[in-house]
C-alpha cells in the first residue's frame, strides 16, 4: 500500500490517502471489524453498501458515518449485555443467578458472599472476552450455562 498523504479529521481522527489500486473500502471493513468485531462491520458495511472497489475513493463522509454506526452499535450491544450481567449476578442475587442455583439444585442462600464475587468476577471475565470477539451481545442461553459451571467448580 502505498501512502500519498496522512492527516487528521476536524474531530481529530487520523487518515490517509493511498494510492488509487488499492481497495480501500475492503481495507476500511477490515479495519471496523478489527476494532468492533466481524458482525458490527459486516452490519455497518451492509447499511452502508460498501462493497469492495478497488481504485475508488472512499469519503470521509462514509468514514465517518460507519465509524459512528459501529460505535452506536457497541453501545447497544453493550447495554444488552448490562442487563444480562446484571440478571445474571450472583453478588445482587439476579434472578439468572437463582434460576442457575435452582437447575443444580442449589440453595441460592448456601452461596457465601465470597463466592458469589468469585462468580460475579468470572462473569466479567467472560463477558469482556466475548465482547473482545465481538460476540456480543452474550445470549441469556450462554450466561446461564456459564453460571453453572461456575456454580459446580
Amino acid at each position: 500500500m502505498q501512502v500519498l498523504g496522512t492527516g487528521t479529521t476536524p474531530g481529530g481522527r487520523s487518515i490517509a490517502w493511498v494510492a488509487p489500486d488499492v481497495d480501500t473500502v475492503s481495507m476500511f471493513t477490515q479495519a471496523l471489524a478489527g476494532t468492533y468485531g466481524k458482525d458490527i462491520a459486516i452490519a455497518v458495511a451492509r447499511e452502508l453498501g460498501l462493497e469492495p472497489s478497488p481504485g475508488k475513493p472512499l469519503s470521509l463522509r462514509t468514514i465517518e458515518m460507519a465509524l459512528d454506526m459501529a460505535q452506536m452499535t457497541r453501545h447497544a450491544l453493550e447495554g444488552v449485555d448490562f442487563g444480562t450481567r446484571l440478571d445474571c449476578s450472583a453478588t445482587a442475587g439476579g434472578p439468572g443467578f437463582i434460576g442457575a442455583c435452582r437447575d443444580l439444585g442449589i440453595a441460592p442462600e448456601s452461596v457465601d458472599p465470597a463466592q458469589r464475587q468469585r462468580i460475579d468476577e468470572s462473569m466479567a471475565q467472560r463477558f469482556d472476552q466475548a465482547a473482545a470477539q465481538g460476540q456480543t451481545p452474550v445470549s441469556s442461553h450462554t450466561a446461564q450455562e456459564w453460571l453453572r459451571e461456575l456454580l459446580t467448580t
